[in-house]
């Protein structure tokens, strides 16, 4: 076996068909992050001539030159070759330290354990536990599994093979996911892939979610260079629109019909007293009640609205997979499901376009209703899909010095800011002294 640094179109062409593949470690964010400045360097490892593993690794270093050599979602590789893991982990160790790094982390992009949509584990199908142990053999440390909100963890995966069509796949969401669709098609929502011309539009509807909902999201700037640097397939900062008159005018005109055919109905009653008429009466008197409240609804926004982007969602499309990067909803109008018609449209699209998995990313909130996030995580179990735990970040020192004198001031400095911060607050009164203070 032998370590190499590696061509961006070797890597590439290893990347896209490598079943760990993600858009974490694809050509086009290496473009990105290039563009931005970052260090990052392509590796892979050979035998007998062939390409037996690859992966992207980023550097970076802190106010005081502290080193960090980064693999996130990798390296790709077959893990359950031990000897290929014991090469490719030690040769990424020496080259990390001779960039002068001091630590390397690695977050391989398999499972933990296998898990069903409700979370449960199922080591029959997959168990990749010994991986831990494996790893921490070479000297890694592994860093629990606690949600990790920077190099996600947790998450919600629909797997599309055998999915023939649009009608197959819809069938395989639960019912109010499937009415939610069919609504919002209704309505009139639609979709757009927001341009440079319209990122304003994207950027925001994103940042009013993200304040509303208290999720953290990107700058401008960063969208800006994601659509300069990346293809159109890979990054598709979406919208769900609604045209407002549109809207209200369609809404209208069905009421309008259906009061009448409502009329029409009680008076065909009334002159034949017909069960079955009487029994649509019943029906039709729901429509014209459901298309008074839509009205209502919508009162609050006027004509001169125009078109709203109710939701916005940034999606990264690489190898065989679709991900659900970040986004949401604007509160104010959550009553047009875009969210709903987003992840429904762009699902459509990697069936379409020969993708096998849909990933939902970050999900949390698994365990129980009373967890934060469990909301979120309800809603991905509509469309139907798994709980994909992966195994988790590990991190190995490669200059042991830098490494363990980099710890004990980070420690250090955490005691002393508890001390300063004990020191400026007021002493803790009991309970019975808190109450009597303010009242």
């Amino acid at each position: 076996m032998e370590f190499v640094l590696l061509s961006d179109a070797e890597f590439e062409t290893f990347a896209k068909g490598h079943p760990q593949g993600s858009f974490i470690q694809s050509m086009d964010l290496t473009r990105f992050q290039r563009a931005r400045g970052q260090e990052v360097e392509l590796f892979g490892v050979t035998q007998g001539g062939s390409l037996i593993a690859a992966g992207k690794l980023v550097y970076t270093s802190n106010r005081i030159g502290y080193k960090v050599a980064d693999c996130a979602k990798g390296p790709l590789m077959d893990y359950s070759d031990a000897a290929a893991v014991r090469f490719v982990v030690g040769q990424l160790k020496k080259h990390a330290a001779s960039k002068k790094a001091a630590e390397l982390r690695i977050s391989p992009n398999v499972k933990y354990i296998a898990r069903d949509e409700d979370g449960a584990e199922h080591p029959e199908i997959e168990d990749n536990r010994p991986l831990l142990k494996e790893l921490e053999g070479f000297g890694f440390k592994h860093q629990g599994f606690d949600m990790n909100f920077a190099n996600i963890n947790w998450m919600f995966i629909k797997t599309l093979d055998g999915i023939a069509d649009a009608e197959e796949l819809i069938m395989g969401m639960n019912y109010r996911t499937r009415k939610a669709i069919r609504k919002a098609e209704k309505n009139g929502v639609y979709l757009e892939q927001a341009t440079l011309e319209t990122l304003d539009d994207f950027y925001n509807a994103l940042k009013t979610a993200g304040d509303e909902k208290g999720f953290t999201y990107r700058e401008r700037e960063y969208y800006e260079q994601l659509l300069r640097n990346t293809s159109d397939e890979f990054t598709k900062l979406m919208m769900a629109k609604i045209n407002i008159p549109e809207y209200r005018a369609s809404i209208t005109e069905r009421l309008e019909a259906e009061s009448k055919n409502l009329a029409d109905l009680k008076r065909e009653v009334e002159e034949t007293g017909s069960k079955k008429k009487a029994n649509k009466v019943k029906v039709v008197q729901d429509l014209v009640d459901s298309y008074e409240r839509s009205l209502k609804d919508i009162e609050r926004f006027p004509d001169s609205v125009g078109v709203a982007t109710v939701a916005a969602i940034h999606f990264a499309c690489s190898g065989d997979e679709l991900t659900c990067v970040i986004g949401g909803t604007v509160q104010d109008y959550i009553y047009f499901n875009g969210a709903t018609s987003l992840y429904w449209g762009m699902m459509l699209h990697a069936l379409n376009n020969g993708y096998s998995r849909y990933n939902f990313y970050g999900t949390f909130g698994i365990q129980g209703q009373d967890e934060s996030g469990h909301g979120g995580y309800e809603f991905k179990k509509g469309f139907g899909g798994e709980v994909v735990q992966l195994i988790g970040d590990f991190v190995a020192p490669v200059s042991p010095v830098k490494y363990t004198a980099y710890r004990v001031a980070r420690k250090l400095a955490g005691a002393a800011q508890t001390v300063l911060g004990n020191l400026r607050e007021p002493a803790k009164l009991p309970v019975i002294g808190k109450f009597l203070r303010k009242n």
